[in-house]
């Protein structure tokens, strides 16, 4: 293959990755309180400033970490803080069966990268690019310029949260920005009745069953919205197809 070839393959994958760098440039300042209180939490918790940099560096779950220091904080076992933390993090069984049958022919280092890096930011700045019809032969580097925007600045924020952040209180309860960030992107991708009627159903759910043991309501309630989009979808394509169609 000769250098003009390499430079027009590689030249296409290149603009994916900037695209996506750019896509999630924005959510960056969501990032900075909640990751300040999760690298204060882990301290306290007791995994001192690089264990926390390496917590925030490997699992890269805000939610999980929070929960885990969090039962860690109250002298709960090991195992059952990290059980805890992959319960909350149930969520992205979800996504991950959402993205399933669109990755099926990657390799296995690519499905490790897709899997590495899915959080709910890449996720719905994926799936935003789908609805936008952008980038469909180079997801992956799309998907990866979110990824490397997100992650080293997660680490960063937890690391300057342990490291010089005793001073933040962790009663600020700071990490609402990520849920509202997660909800800014979500809202304009509604269009359709079947999408708005599952995110609302959803979204009630998620409320009324907020109070159940290791936020499995959360997991309940991605179900509940789910079937009730397919329900919904599934109504309205039967009455758009008239009897004299079928005929």
């Amino acid at each position: 293959m000769s250098i003009g070839e390499i430079k027009a393959n590689t030249a296409p994958s290149r603009s994916a990755f900037r695209a996506g760098v750019l896509e999630c440039l924005a959510l960056i300042p969501s990032y900075v309180p909640f990751g300040l209180v999760c690298g204060v939490a882990s301290v306290q918790a007791g995994l001192g400033e690089w264990g926390a940099v390496a917590l925030a560096a490997f699992a890269f779950a805000g939610s999980s970490q929070a929960v885990l220091t969090q039962f860690l904080s109250g002298g709960a076992p090991l195992m059952i803080a990290v059980l805890s933390g992959l319960v909350v993090n149930l969520r992205m069984a979800v996504y991950s069966a959402a993205i399933s049958q669109r990755i099926a022919g990657a390799s296995r280092m690519e499905r490790v990268l897709w899997a590495a890096f899915l959080v709910d930011q890449t996720f719905i700045s994926n799936e935003a690019r789908r609805s936008r019809g952008e980038y469909e032969d180079h997801p992956l580097p799309f998907y990866l310029g979110c990824a490397f925007t997100l992650w080293p600045w997660w680490v960063l924020m937890n690391a300057i949260g342990a490291f010089a952040g005793a001073k933040l209180p962790t009663s600020w309860q700071l990490d609402f920005t990520i849920p509202l960030s997660f909800v800014a992107m979500v809202v304009p991708l509604l269009k359709s009745r079947g999408q708005i009627l599952a995110a609302s159903a959803g979204g009630v759910a998620g409320v009324m069953l907020y109070a159940m043991p290791l936020k499995t309501g959360l997991i309940v309630a991605c179900v509940f919205g789910t079937c009730v989009g397919m329900l919904v979808d599934t109504m309205l394509t039967k009455r758009t197809v008239s009897p004299g169609a079928a005929r």
